[in-house]
């Protein structure tokens, strides 16, 4: 599964290493393509590592209110990173931060706000609006939709303007 030892730790170190650059807990789906992305971890020694940093409490996840499994460091990953951050080389390094420099604002919003069409058990389009925080959605608005335009249209509107929208909700239902 790995080439040595050396290649396990640094893919453990790129984990803590990641999650150290975003200050909200992010989903397991945002720091899987994180990983991945790069090319530079495979799927299997990121799960491995993922699941053994849990074990040692460096990791804390837990399950938001729609069933999503939430990542984010503890303390003890925080510290140990500082000792072990020079074992991811510089060229990994220098990639996986222009990766996050590209994605980290996109990766969070969509871990807070987002949209997306589906269809519903009578097979009807519908759209799925939320916005969560400290990992629970606090706002999850599902609505019938006419069309898979109007739905994808209605998504993008959510995820540009989701305070907005919901301000505008809750100004029409107080009348």
């Amino acid at each position: 599964m790995y080439e040595d030892n050396s290649q396990q730790i640094e893919n453990e170190v790129l984990i803590l290493y990641v999650l150290s650059n975003f200050d909200i807990s992010i989903t397991e789906k945002s720091l899987t393509e994180i990983l991945l992305s790069p090319g530079l971890i495979n799927y299997f020694g990121f799960q491995t590592g993922l699941r053994k940093l849990v074990d040692e409490k460096l990791v804390n996840t837990y399950t938001d209110t729609d069933g999503v499994n939430m990542y984010s460091l503890t303390e003890d990953g925080t510290r140990l990173l500082e000792t072990l951050l020079p074992a991811i080389t510089p060229a990994v390094k220098n990639t996986y931060d222009a990766f996050l420099a590209k994605e980290k604002n996109k990766i969070a919003m969509e871990t807070n706000i987002n949209a997306f069409p589906f269809i519903d058990g009578n097979k009807n389009q519908c759209i799925r609006c939320y916005i969560r925080e400290n990992g629970n959605k606090v706002v999850d608005i599902r609505i019938p939709v006419p069309d898979k335009e109007t739905a994808l249209q209605m998504c993008a509107n959510w995820k540009t303007n989701a305070y907005g929208i919901l301000m505008q909700i809750m100004t029409d239902l107080n009348g």
